[in-house]
């Protein structure tokens, strides 16, 4: 569901900022600093002291104290520095909830997001939010909803009140929807919301609510049934299918409406999609429909329309088919489609993060889908640790881009794919330059895991290509950077790796002699030197480096 961001980003640069300075400076000069002097030194002494914590003594009460400064700057800076401090300044409680009514919506912002932050409880906080919920604009209610869902069920009978209120009823739907299963005791009020209200958005976001209350929400079903006959309500349909197939069996009932639905000549496709997954969520045991539904899901996967590929993706992720039903049909496209249409497939299933694990797995084992699919779970990430097996066979492949994509993937996964060491270490002799490449960048990043390849490492060390040894001497500072074995060897290499011409080399060689540390002290010249290059980020690494090696 939707969130809304509370904290803006100019409070998150002032709280790092904040913290980065706080423990150098005195409690109770910040204490005296925030009670004179102007407002932008005032607001910077707040924001110190709420980096600092409850654990200086006086904070709270100091802070509190600011919550009534006439200055409105001042009240904001003080609710967010309390807020910081957390369930420590629950004392605060009282003096927030009165600024959450304030007139200055910064200060309003503020306060609400403080009081979420220091938790005084949902006696206490769910009547605020109710109030604040049900009175206040649009732009103070979509700051109060992501607070009533932290509730969960305590909140429920507030947003079932709410659901009567015509300003905020929609708004009470989607928190609902937030609440999900715990939301049950509100099926009943959204079921007339569903039914009677006047304005299609509400009509929709009452069916979706219902939607993510998912089996608990059966009760729902004769009314979601009897609204599938309102086909003249803009958007609803899908709407109310969607709740059809999350409620799932119990649902059954509905399945020859939304059959019927799906065999019209003039259901949009997307719609389409969704009655198929509807109807395969309505019948999880029945293998025949599930093979008839998996194809026109994968067919849907590489639509021109991008909310229909997602929603595809999400459906077959939610039907979870055998991989025995799935692999054909995907292989079916990755076979007879042009290779932009494969690439949309994959960004479909991509879009669902580590969820789409499991389906980029399978698709691995298709040659014409590896090269992506390996681009897919580099961008995953650690989460795709679960591929490891599999990226591992995918290094056999015949194709050095390939390989080279499927080593730069167990890079991005990161010390997970630490089992796939003597894989990796084999293409450091690839005869392909760039998958040899690859794979020190593979191992640098597996790390102290992969010290199974160190020897093979130290061998290119002394390499003719000067890149490899440049490549090697990173992995090893990453995979053992206090060998003092090893460090006589890779440390002239780095050193000369600072003054290539390429910023990113440069800046490598600065983070691994870091890690380094004073088995590098003879690089120390050289980095300092780097002090006036023309890229900051050289800059900044080489001052690291020479601070960690000088410690």
């Amino acid at each position: 569901m939707r969130k809304t961001v509370v904290l803006g980003a100019v409070w998150a640069v002032l709280a790092a900022w904040a913290a980065a300075v706080a423990a150098e400076s005195d409690a109770s000069d910040l204490i005296q600093a925030i009670k004179s002097g102007d407002e932008k030194a005032r607001c910077q002494a707040i924001d110190m002291l709420g980096a600092q914590g409850a654990e200086t003594e006086g904070a709270v009460p100091a802070l509190i104290e600011q919550l009534s400064d006439p200055s409105a700057l001042i009240r904001a800076h003080a609710a967010n520095a309390l807020g910081h401090i957390g369930p420590a300044a629950k004392e605060a409680a009282e003096p927030l909830a009165k600024l959450v009514f304030e007139e200055d919506p910064v200060v309003r912002r503020e306060a609400i997001q403080a009081y979420r932050d220091i938790k005084p409880g949902p006696e206490v906080s769910i009547p605020l939010f109710a109030q604040l919920f049900e009175e206040a604009g649009p732009e103070i209610r979509i700051h109060v909803m992501d607070a009533l869902a932290e509730q969960g069920k305590p909140a429920v009978p507030v947003l079932v009140r709410a659901l009567q209120k015509k300003e905020a009823a929609v708004w009470a739907c989607m928190v609902l929807e937030e609440i999900g299963p715990d939301a049950a005791g509100a099926v009943p009020a959204l079921c007339e919301v569903a039914r009677k209200d006047d304005r299609p958005e509400v009509r929709r976001e009452a069916a979706l609510a219902l939607a993510a209350i998912g089996p608990k929400a059966a009760a729902a079903v004769p009314v979601l049934s009897a609204l599938l006959d309102e086909k003249d309500v803009p958007g609803l349909t899908g709407s109310v299918v969607f709740a059809l197939g999350s409620i799932g069996p119990e649902a059954k009932s509905a399945e020859g409406k939304v059959k019927a639905l799906a065999g019209e000549a003039d259901t949009p496709p997307f719609l389409k999609t969704v009655c198929h997954w509807a109807r395969a969520r309505m019948n999880p045991e029945d293998e025949q429909l599930v093979r008839e539904v998996v194809p026109e899901l994968v067919a849907a996967l590489a639509s021109d329309e991008p909310p229909l590929r997602t929603a595809a993706a999400q459906a077959l992720l939610s039907l979870n088919p055998d991989p025995a039903i799935l692999r054909p049909e995907m292989k079916k496209i990755f076979d007879t489609a042009k290779p932009e249409v494969i690439h949309v497939v994959l960004d479909a299933v991509a879009s669902l993060g580590a969820e789409a694990v499991p389906r980029l797995i399978e698709a691995l084992k298709v040659p014409e889908a590896r090269l992506r699919v390996a681009g897919v779970l580099r961008r995953i990430g650690p989460k795709a640790k679960d591929a490891v097996p599999g990226l591992i066979d995918a290094l056999a492949d015949e194709d050095h881009q390939i390989r080279s994509e499927v080593l730069f993937a167990l890079g991005a996964i990161g010390p997970d794919a630490a089992e796939a060491t003597p894989a990796i270490a084999k293409a450091l002799d690839d005869e392909e330059t760039d998958v040899a490449y690859a794979a020190c960048y593979a191992l640098g990043q597996i790390g102290p895991g992969a010290m199974e390849a160190k020897p093979a490492l130290v061998e290119k060390l002394s390499a003719e290509d000067e890149f490899m040894t440049m490549a090697a001497a990173w992995a090893l500072a990453r995979i053992d950077p206090k060998c003092e074995e090893t460090s006589p060897k890779s440390v002239p290499v780095l050193i000369k790796a600072l003054a290539e011409p390429d910023a990113m080399t440069r800046i490598h060689a600065c983070e691994s002699l870091c890690c380094l540390g004073a088995l590098a002290k003879e690089a120390v010249p050289a980095l300092k030197e780097l002090a006036d290059d023309k890229d900051p980020a050289v800059r900044e690494a080489a001052a690291e480096a020479v601070e960690a090696i000088e410690k």
